[in-house]
């Protein structure tokens, strides 16, 4: 571990934040996120799979052992915030960020896990992470009772459950909590869509009625990476929600530009230049927390669950600001359906809620830095 830190991305890291930019600005423009969002199947399976064998991206920190790249979470963090730039509808986040950081810590030599892997790899396999809360994904919302006997849960909270291939659920058993895998189409599980405000990021209803499992990590396992899984999963929300608040206030800056009024752009008019300065001081104050928590969690540092709760909180609060800035600055066209600032919005209030507002990750850093006991 390295005592201090470099925030300068490698030539190889902004290339991969390029080319993951023009990747989703050709093939899943905001008008092929808003067909995507509308229809029964949100995630854009084919698109995903083309990303996965053609940029590598889904198995991106799986080992090379098992056909991953095996590279860092600074490289996750880079294409995070290109999807949530685009405010894409893509399984990333669960699938290769959370889902694979937690079957890293299962046995390798396991055929399932090196099936799983093999199949994020190429695409063919999409996480659903099964939370017993919207605050705490790793939350028990069901009984384990021991091999043979099945899962019986039931969470509203399945991110990407409705198109998931298997789903992850932590559950309550004899000796403690513990992880399990279970098959989307297995005896007993009944997945449905969930309408939420945020359709970009799609959430189901699962129930397993003595559902067939396996259990990938027991209690032990799963307490010792609690912690770190909690600061990759706030980390890597912020990472999204740094991308779109920074597209946030290009669209701004642009329309103030465009938009004249009184024979002048709008943005010559002293409201909106303080309102667009506000905005640029929240994402740049912002992209410093979420950077900070990226390259602490990459190096193990000691700070990583400090940085990645204060990333979760700046970023958070700082994109919902941002978006709604973006809509009084597009005046009567930033209300309507056919304009995107509703489609970032709505994506920065679901990520501000997500594994813990504000409030909930300020409780965490008071306790953190033993503010409070």
């Amino acid at each position: 571990m390295r005592t201090t830190l470099n925030f300068a991305l490698t030539a190889e890291q902004e290339e991969l934040k390029s080319t993951t930019r023009r990747f989703l600005a050709q093939h899943l423009p905001t008008s092929s996120v808003r067909t995507s969002m509308e229809s029964a199947t949100p995630i854009p399976v084919d698109l995903w799979r083309e990303m996965a064998n053609g940029l590598g991206i889904a198995g991106l920190l799986i080992p090379e052992v098992a056909g991953g790249l095996e590279l860092g979470f600074i490289e996750a963090a880079c294409v995070l915030q290109e999807i949530g730039r685009s405010v894409a509808p893509l399984p990333f986040l669960v699938t290769s960020i959370l889902g694979v950081s937690l079957l890293s810590h299962a046995d390798a030599k396991d055929p399932i896990i090196a099936e799983i892997f093999a199949g994020i790899n190429t695409g063919d396999i999409i996480l659903g992470l099964v939370c017993g809360s919207i605050d705490d994904p790793l939350r028990p919302c069901g009984t384990w009772s021991g091999a043979g006997v099945g899962v019986t849960a039931e969470s509203r909270f399945a991110l990407d459950g409705a198109q998931a291939t298997h789903l992850l659920v932590a559950l309550d058993g004899d000796r403690g909590t513990v992880l399990a895998l279970v098959r989307a189409d297995a005896p007993g599980v009944t997945v449905t869509a969930e309408v939420t405000l945020d359709l970009t990021r799609p959430m189901a209803h699962v129930r397993f009625d003595s559902s067939p499992a396996t259990v990938i990590l027991d209690h032990t396992q799963l307490q010792q990476l609690t912690e770190r899984f909690d600061a990759i999963a706030s980390a890597g929300i912020a990472q999204d929600m740094i991308g779109g608040a920074e597209r946030v206030l290009e669209m701004s800056v642009e329309y103030a530009k465009d938009r004249h009024q009184f024979g002048r752009p709008i943005g010559s008019f002293q409201a909106i230049k303080h309102r667009l300065a506000d905005m640029l001081v929240d994402v740049e104050s912002a992209k410093s927390t979420a950077l900070y928590a990226a390259f602490t969690i990459a190096d193990a540092s000691d700070d990583q669950l400090i940085a990645a709760a204060t990333a979760k909180s700046t970023c958070g609060d700082a994109y919902f600001r941002v978006a709604a800035a973006s809509i009084q600055v597009h005046g009567g066209i930033g209300f309507t359906w056919e304009h995107d600032a509703h489609l970032y919005f709505k994506r920065a209030k679901a990520d501000q809620i997500l594994f813990g507002n504000g409030p909930a990750q300020r409780r965490k850093l008071a306790h953190l830095l033993g503010i409070v006991s």
